[in-house]
């Protein structure tokens, strides 16, 4: 017969057939059941007397297999032998999930007996069942007895009951527990933990996981240790003998797994495999994903993006990082899931060795000159082929480097773009004399000034100039200027020498001063010594080698072709600007008595340890004294020469000593400490993860800063999902090693960092969120002041406006108050306690001082008081912290005509909150309205432009910061046409006095000016006016005066001042200063040929558009826009036709002139670029002469004037080449012109004729 522990094992392990039967002398089936249950907790049986059901009645046991469970929701109880009488539900079943344990061969989790549930449906109790078996290689030899008294022993200590039976055939025991969901567990690995053999469990995990296995001082390790009760021993690298790696093995991300150490557990069969369970959980988690490298051969490197396109396409959930041949790395990165990092990977290495038989390499002879034209990216990308420089000049070879079958494309590619550039080198060396060391200094002169750059972007070329190292090079006797343009830009190359030349020609030696006598260590202080003198006396300088050179300004000279060689004669002036620059050098000569040289005999090989890696050590020596007091220079004497074996050093005397010092100490330091220095540093491990930095850039930061290494060790490192570390007293040992004064840096900088953070802390303070607002302050003041004074971080809940509680990615900072009467402060302790106190104060006072006040308001401003939907109360209220009520009652208000208000809040907040109601109060009491007359001549003066003198005036009384519905009410003129004269003033009494006060001195002022016409030629009124009216303004407020400009549609040329009579004389002076002529050239033109030859005045658009010229007649402007828009002359009669005739050309001659008329004269005044405005005068001046030859006048008559349009051309041209091939004057009339079907031309006969030609040709 099987027993109850055997079948409920059975079920759970899904078998179709319960056990076979024990026989009746089967020692596993205890004969003393009585005994074995003696401790088991038993259910009380039901006052039904209901009998006890067969154990395999599904439905009294719904839970042990497959079978139809009971719908019934009465408890049916059964028991497990001779005394369990456990109710089981079967209406509502509980299931217990339990952990896999490899060491058992069969286990189950069953709820049973009954579950009371209180009015909300939760469980108060919970009973299960859970059976297991051990097989009987893996029980420990116990005796009967022992057996016993063990599982008496857990069944006293976990308050459960357990069945067990032995299989007679295979020894091996099953085990079934009742109790609570947490005692049955502990009772389990008790029973489990007694009754197995000890065993020993080794596997092998990779080595790089050791650190994350343990964790930060134990904190994985530790708890499966405890959990699972065992003994965990964690081996070192495998192989430990073997050859170290190679740092750069492309290989070293897969090795790294492919090294393993070993683990060995011991302990209960069930503790050991559960424990490696969860030691392999970690293993799986860290090793999923993988970053590998792969080494790029520099000769495939440059191929490499376009030839493995495809494979990262193939492998788009991987991030395939893939250096071009410009960047310093070879080391291709494959990052992502493991298994596609490593399939990924094989093909990566089996195209790039494919590339790598199949890339060659030619060279071939460039010109080096053409070098830089070459277009290595473009040719890159087209044929995937690389072009490669050499790195000697003298060398003129360039290697073509790719597949053969796409050089030879490539190299026709890299000459057709070459040779489309042409270089002509303009040597400077031979300008004034050839006195080099001038021109040197010239051309770094216009090379800093931006000259060239100038030049270059005229010209549309490229200049190349020496830079301030070769022209410093004393060896170097030859200034070459490179300028570069394409083989049909001849004429430019030309223009951008010729510019050069004039640059360089007009700075002359006597120009200059050249200064030697500065010490080259003070010279970086020549800027910040000179630089304000220099300004101010126009003088330039720059600095080559050893020397200064001073420059006054350059004097104009003529154009040329070659460089000058003519002297100029120094000018006094120029000479009192070198002098004074020169002084102010006196300071650093003065300076120079305070300098020292020191060299110091330190072997060459020693001399790394000074400058350390990358320079570090000798930056920080140099840190630690006044920045630019002293350079070194290592493997020298201070002379030209190189010395393998000495330090120089040079500065000022008290520095120089400081470092010598330092530098002596480093060399003693290398000396005691020959293998090298190293220190161990202990941080916090909490704070280790903000030290390292994201992707580790604090440290590495660090590392690079003292030149260092920094490791940390292995059971300190953290959790790389960064779990908070909440044990603050966990340290990590940090090793630093390198030159010993940068270590100490290091380490102090790391212990004030590890100080600094480890000091902050977080309170959280219990303050009722009525009070908050209070705290706060309006606009923040007071948390704001508080967080300034101690430099801390102070949190309330959740505001309207308060976002920043929140970290930025949707998660709340740690630091964030959690409710909303909590108000936190997180900082360095001392401050954060300051600001606690400091804050509590604050709170404390708020909290006392709820007072109260009755606020009695005229029945009369109680609307002002209140405002519209009650803004101005609340305003009061938010302002000042208070709480307000109105106390209303119509019959009271109506007798003493006072409305009550009752105010809550501190004493302070009552006092400001009663003193706005009072300022209401008092202004509603104080409310006046004035009414002057007033001439409405002088309504605008009162007015302004755009309101302006009415600003004023409002400003002057103090209304300036009224709210707008009580501004526009402080001054109220009529509108111009209304015929008022009468003026209002309302608002507060003495504001209103004010205004009426400064109106009526305005219109006494008004009274006794007087007005003048002053006459500007039109054109010129821009130059009074100013942008948006800037310099009419100005003009105004400075002499007091109105100035009425003309519109620019008005035609008169009159401004109209007034204003008092002395001011107007002032002002006419200001604007005989502001209007008088800047054009470079003038033209007088007689009226009769204005006309002509402005074209109607087409020309002066062209003369703006082409030559950004423009042409002002002065005060004949009027009369010169007349002429130019006179329309053409009558035609005479026999210009019409008197038969039918589709066109007809008549010549007149031109009548001659009485001699005695006095012909006008308009001024044609040109302004521009001077060169610009003198080819445009030379215009000018060709056709006033064609003006004056031309003695007939032709009327070209068409019958249909809609083909003129064919004469005229696209926007002229036509007309324009008629033009000037027959040297005449056309006039194209427009449809609308009285006599549309002539054309009108002027010239001489010939010219005449040979227009009609052109017209009756552009007519076909």
């Amino acid at each position: 017969m099987p027993t109850p522990a055997e079948i409920i094992a059975a079920r759970h392990n899904n078998d179709n057939q319960p056990p076979a039967s024990a026989s009746s002398n089967d020692d596993s089936y205890f004969s003393d059941n009585e005994e074995f249950n003696d401790v088991t907790t038993a259910a009380t049986t039901s006052s039904t007397g209901r009998s006890t059901p067969n154990i395999a009645d599904e439905s009294a046991f719904p839970a042990l297999g497959g079978g139809k469970k009971s719908t019934s929701t009465t408890p049916i109880l059964g028991s497990w032998g001779p005394t369990m009488k456990s109710p089981v539900s079967s209406s509502n079943p509980t299931t217990s999930k339990q952990h896999a344990t490899p060491a058992l061969k069969s286990k189950s989790s069953t709820p049973t007996g009954s579950s009371s549930t209180n009015g909300n449906g939760k469980s108060k109790t919970s009973t299960v069942q859970e059976a297991f078996s051990l097989d009987a290689d893996d029980q420990s030899n116990v005796s009967k007895p022992d057996f016993f008294k063990i599982l008496n022993n857990v069944k006293l200590e976990t308050n459960t009951t357990i069945e067990c039976t032995t299989s007679q055939h295979t020894k091996k025991r099953t085990f079934l527990i009742t109790g609570k969901v947490g005692d049955v567990t502990l009772a389990k690995r008790l029973v489990i933990r007694q009754l197995t053999k000890p065993v020993k469990i080794t596997f092998s995990v990779p080595a790089k996981l050791r650190s994350r296995i343990i964790g930060p001082q134990g904190s994985t390790l530790k708890p499966i240790i405890q959990t699972y009760d065992v003994k965990v021993d964690i081996g070192n690298l495998e192989n430990e003998d073997a050859e170290e790696d190679n740092d750069n093995d492309e290989d070293d991300d897969e090795d790294d797994l492919s090294k393993v150490i070993k683990i060995t557990i011991e302990g209960d069969v069930e503790g050991s495999k559960s424990a490696k369970a969860q030691i392999l959980a970690i293993v799986n988690e860290e090793t999923k994903n993988l970053v590998s490298k792969v080494k790029l051969d520099d000769t495939v490197k440059p191929f490499a993006q376009n030839s493995l396109s495809k494979i990262v396409a193939k492998y788009s959930n991987l991030d395939i990082s893939i250096p071009d041949y410009k960047s310093a790395s070879s080391t291709l990165l494959i990052s992502g899931a493991r298994d596609s990092v490593i399939e990924s990977k094989a093909e990566i290495k089996s195209v790039l060795d494919s590339l790598s038989s199949k890339i060659i390499t030619e060279e071939v002879a460039i010109p080096v000159l053409k070098h830089r034209f070459l277009p290595i990216d473009k040719i890159l990308q087209e044929h995937n082929v690389l072009i490669k420089l050499p790195t000697d000049d003298s060398n003129t070879n360039v290697k073509f480097v790719g597949e053969k079958a796409q050089i030879s494309l490539a190299k026709e590619s890299a000459r057709q773009t070459s040779s489309q550039f042409k270089i002509e080198i303009l040597d400077m060396s031979k300008a004034h004399k050839g006195n080099l060391k001038h021109v040197k200094a010239v051309a770094a002169l216009l090379d800093k000034n931006g000259v060239f750059a100038e030049i270059s972007k005229e010209n549309d070329i490229t200049i190349q100039v020496p830079d301030i190292k070769a022209l410093s090079d004393n060896s170097i006797v030859s200034i070459p200027i490179e300028l570069v343009t394409k083989n049909t830009d001849t004429e430019k190359t030309l223009s951008a020498r010729k510019a050069i030349v004039q640059k360089v020609n007009k700075i002359t030696p006597d120009q200059t001063k050249v200064i030697e006598d500065i010490d080259v260590f003070l010279l970086p202080k020549v800027s910040e010594t000179i630089d304000t003198v220099a300004k101010e006396h126009n003088i330039s300088y720059i600095i080559l080698g050893n020397s200064i050179t001073l420059f006054t300004e350059a004097k104009p000279e003529p154009a040329a072709d070659d460089f000058d060689f003519v002297e100029s004669t120094e000018d006094d002036d120029s000479s009192v600007g070198l002098t004074k620059v020169n002084e102010a050098l006196n300071k650093l000569r003065e300076l120079s008595s305070t300098l020292e040289s020191v060299v110091l005999s330190v072997p060459s090989k020693d001399q790394s340890q000074i400058s350390g890696v990358r320079g570090t050590t000798l930056k920080s020596i140099l840190s630690d004294v006044e920045p630019n007091s002293v350079i070194v220079k290592l493997h020298s004497n201070g002379l030209d020469s190189k010395s393998d074996d000495e330090v120089y050093i040079h500065g000022i005397k008290t520095e120089v000593k400081k470092v010598k010092h330092e530098i002596e100490t480093v060399l003693a330091d290398a000396i005691e400490h020959k293998d090298g220095y190293s220190s161990i540093l202990e941080v916090p491990s909490h704070i280790l993860s903000r030290l390292i930095g994201k992707n580790g850039a604090n440290l590495n930061s660090l590392r690079d800063e003292h030149g260092v290494k920094i490791d940390v060790s292995d059971d300190g490192k953290p959790d790389h999902k960064d779990e908070e570390i909440k044990d603050k007293t966990l340290k990590t040992s940090l090793i630093i090693a390198g030159i010993k004064r940068n270590v100490e840096q290091s380490k102090a900088e790391i212990q004030a960092l590890a100080k600094r953070w480890a000091d902050e802390t977080t309170v959280r303070l219990k303050i009722e969120n009525q009070y908050h607002r209070k705290l706060i302050g309006q606009n923040g003041i007071y948390s704001n002041r508080l967080q300034d004074k101690y430099n801390v971080k102070i949190r309330f809940p959740h505001l309207a406006s308060d976002k920043s509680t929140g970290n930025g990615n949707g998660n709340v900072s740690s630091d964030a108050p959690k409710g909303k009467d909590e108000v936190t402060i997180r900082g360095a302790s001392k401050n954060v306690a300051k600001a606690q106190e400091e804050l509590l104060e604050l709170y404390n006072y708020e909290k006392e001082n709820g007072f109260q006040q009755l606020v009695q308001i005229p029945t009369k401003a109680i609307a002002r008081v209140i405002g519209k939907a009650g803004e101005t109360i609340n305003d009061i209220a938010a302002d000042t912290g208070i709480e307000y009520k109105f106390k209303r009652d119509n019959e009271s208000e109506e007798k003493t005509g006072f409305a009550e208000v009752e105010l809550t809040g501190s004493r302070t907040a009552l006092k400001q909150a009663s003193k706005k109601i009072s300022e209401i109060i008092e202004e509603i009491e104080n409310f006046v309205t004035v009414k002057i007359n007033v001439d409405p001549k002088y309504h605008r003066d009162l007015i302004g432009q755009g309101g302006s003198v009415m600003k004023q005036i409002i400003a002057k009384a103090g209304g300036e910061d009224l709210p707008r519905n009580k501004y526009f009410k402080l001054l109220n003129i009529p509108n111009e046409g209304t015929g008022s004269d009468e003026v209002t003033s309302q608002g507060d009494k003495s504001i209103v006095d004010k205004i009426v006060a400064e109106i009526k001195k305005i219109i006494g002022q008004k009274e006794s000016e007087v007005s003048f016409d002053y006459e500007l030629s039109k054109e010129k009124h821009r130059l009074v006016v100013g942008s948006n009216g800037s310099i009419r303004h100005a003009l105004q407020d400075e002499f007091g005066v109105s100035i009425d400009i003309p519109r620019p549609n008005d035609s008169s040329s009159i401004i109209k001042l007034s204003g008092l009579p002395e001011k107007i004389d002032a002002l006419k002076v200001k604007l005989d200063e502001l209007t008088k002529d800047d054009w470079n050239e003038s033209i007088d033109i007689p009226a009769k040929y204005h006309a002509l030859v402005s074209e109607k005045g087409a020309i002066f658009k062209k003369l703006r558009s082409d030559y950004n010229v423009e042409v002002q007649h002065g005060t004949l402007t009027r009369q010169a826009a007349k002429l130019s828009n006179t329309s053409i002359p009558t035609p005479p009669e026999t210009a019409f036709p008197t038969e039918e005739v589709t066109t007809l050309f008549t010549i007149v001659p031109n009548s001659e002139e009485e001699a005695t008329t006095e012909e006008t004269i308009i001024p044609w005044r040109l302004k521009g670029d001077v060169k610009n405005t003198a080819k445009v005068a030379e215009l000018i001046e060709k056709r006033l002469k064609l003006a004056e030859e031309a003695n007939s006048t032709g009327w070209y008559y068409a019958k249909d004037p809609s083909t003129f349009s064919k004469v005229v051309g696209p926007q002229g041209s036509k007309i324009n080449q008629i033009r000037k091939k027959t040297n005449t004057f056309i006039t194209v009339p427009r449809s609308t012109d009285k006599h549309s079907n002539f054309i009108y031309v002027v010239g001489s006969e010939d010219n005449l004729n040979a227009a009609k030609k052109e017209i009756e040709i552009a007519l076909k």
